[in-house]
């Protein structure tokens, strides 16, 4: 996971309309209205320029295989153990000095998980809702491809964990009475070593995966940089390797007979993110993101299309103060700078961090009571799994907030001037938003934002308790390159560009508008080990 940020982000708005069009953030962060933006589009930056090809003596050695995988993150292992698998020769080259793993909720279908658990799931109705929420401005194809093999893939993954001694579990998500933000189950984990509860493991997920490539045969050479794809045929042909830069600083070419696979993960290039995603461009200057984006510029320069859904999605993660589920923000009280409220507060991490990003400053308070840990109850824990225990105790959650007071992430006072002063807010403002807001919690109607009865809990009882999030944090940037469906690398008309394929984060027109959550684990589970799992089973069994 990103590292959340510190530093106060201004003047970022998610989403505000102009008579031109929808308003973004430029590079300086001054909101851009439509036409701006796409003049912002249509200027050269300097990553679509390619670099000068690296000269032929600088190339000190040349190493064959029938597919060459640049990048040793879940989605380029599991395609390389599925490739050798079949019988395929390969390669795996990365920059990293080790395997590298982030998060850990891997999302699938009908696995042999979840039927052992009872856990069932309906591809049609979840899709439904998740095509409404990314405005059907997605590849539907690849979804249904990702829902139809996802448990074969799962399955295979499954049998490589317990093998090593891992426990498979389930992850537990939010769950709406009202059926609307109810997550939905199949977010598989693992547990183990360190790891105790679910969402953390993706780390020894990646290690079991390059133990087993090893063992297989597969050749991973590490802190090595891939630079350039080879084209054959001034760029119009067969892409049939790429020229890395081999730890010593000498240059080395992996020629890849049937195909090279690009699993570079994400990208925080600004110019990249300037022209890509401006909205997120102050996050990347303070370093979110973990990859250059260096996958996508190969592509680009060996004439790769950009994905058609632009912006593209980014995986934020918002909201303040204690919630009561995995992924569900706070439903208590929460304002902005001002002190005021600007919306119901029932809701999970990704649609909050998106409200979070319209109030000023990005800054958002939480304001609850000594009574709120009881009144809010049952409590399930971050890392909860379906089958283990579900619900820690009120006097743990207590315990946790006084701890987090010491640590100074939460405040603490005995009166509302008091707990105002410490968070900065307007005394007379706060008094009179929580004035207005018990009345509210009294009556059970919540004339302003109508959030429902059960999560009214007043702020009355002290000690009071308060925390700040002064942004959302950014995980990564989601998609790049237009795929099909067998994950293909196409160009501006649509063509396949032989021998180049995608996996992982660099797939594009997966997402659109934000990364919801719905289906915790979706890049993780779909594009990285569904599609990492098909394209190495399809490229081995292919001719080349």
């Amino acid at each position: 996971m990103a590292r959340k940020v510190k530093k106060s982000i201004t003047r970022r708005t998610f989403m505000k309309r102009t008579a031109a069009g929808a308003g973004v953030l430029s590079a300086t962060g001054i909101e851009l209205a439509g036409n701006e933006l796409s003049s912002a589009r249509s200027k050269t930056y300097s990553f679509e320029t390619p670099p000068p090809p690296v000269p032929a003596g600088e190339i000190k050695q040349r190493i064959t295989a029938e597919i060459v995988v640049i990048g040793a993150g879940t989605s380029g292992l599991v395609c390389a153990n599925a490739a050798v698998e079949n019988g395929a020769e390969v390669a795996l080259i990365t920059a990293s000095s080790a395997p590298v793993g982030r998060g850990g909720s891997n999302h699938a279908f009908d696995s042999k998980l979840m039927r052992k658990l009872g856990l069932t799931s309906d591809p049609a109705k979840e899709f439904k809702d998740e095509m409404k929420s990314h405005a059907f401005m997605i590849d539907q194809d690849k979804w249904w491809l990702w829902a139809r093999k996802s448990g074969e893939a799962m399955d295979w993954l499954i049998d490589k964990m317990e093998a090593e001694g891992y426990q498979s579990v389930i992850e537990m998500g939010n769950t709406d009475p009202d059926g609307i933000m109810t997550m939905y189950p199949g977010s598989h984990s693992w547990l183990g070593e360190n790891i105790k509860t679910a969402g953390q493991s993706q780390q020894i997920v990646v290690n079991v995966l390059a133990k087993t490539a090893l063992a297989r045969g597969v050749r991973i050479f590490f802190n090595t940089t891939a630079v350039q794809l080879v084209r054959e045929d001034n760029n119009t042909g067969r892409v049939r390797a790429v020229i890395a830069k081999n730890p010593d600083g000498s240059y080395c070419i992996y020629e890849g007979t049937k195909a090279i696979v690009l699993a570079t993960g994400d990208f925080k290039d600004e110019e990249m993110v300037e022209k890509y995603c401006p909205w997120m461009l102050p996050f990347v200057k303070d370093g979110a993101g973990v990859y250059s984006g260096d996958g996508h510029k190969m592509g680009l320069w060996v004439g790769a299309a950009w994905q058609k859904t632009v912006p593209n999605a980014p995986m934020l993660m918002g909201g303040v103060g204690p919630g009561t589920q995995p992924y569900r923000t706070f439903t208590g009280l929460v304002v902005n700078k001002n002190a005021v409220r600007y919306g119901n507060e029932d809701s999970i991490v990704s649609f909050a961090a998106a409200a979070q990003m319209q109030q000023p400053d990005s800054t958002i308070f939480a304001i609850w009571d000594s009574g709120y840990a009881e009144q809010a109850a049952p409590w399930t824990p971050i890392g909860a799994y379906y089958g283990g225990s579900s619900e820690v105790s009120v006097q743990s959650v207590i315990d946790g907030w006084e701890d987090s007071v010491k640590f100074g992430t939460m405040v603490r006072a005995d009166t509302i001037d008091a707990l105002s002063r410490k968070l900065g807010l307007s005394v007379a403002r706060l008094k009179a938003t929580i004035e207005k807001y018990n009345e509210f919690c009294k009556t059970g109607i919540d004339k302003d934002y109508g959030k429902r009865p059960g999560l009214l809990i007043a702020v009355e009882r002290p000690p009071f308790f308060g925390e700040t999030s002064k942004s959302p944090w950014l995980l990564c940037i989601s998609g790049g390159l237009r795929t099909n469906i067998k994950m293909q690398v196409l160009d501006k008309n649509a063509q396949v560009i032989p021998g180049l394929y995608a996996v992982g984060t660099i797939v594009g027109d997966m997402y659109s508008g934000i990364y919801t959550f719905m289906e915790p684990g979706h890049n993780l589970g779909a594009n990285c080990v569904t599609f990492g799992y098909l394209v190495g089973k399809e490229i081995a069994r292919s001719r080349g």
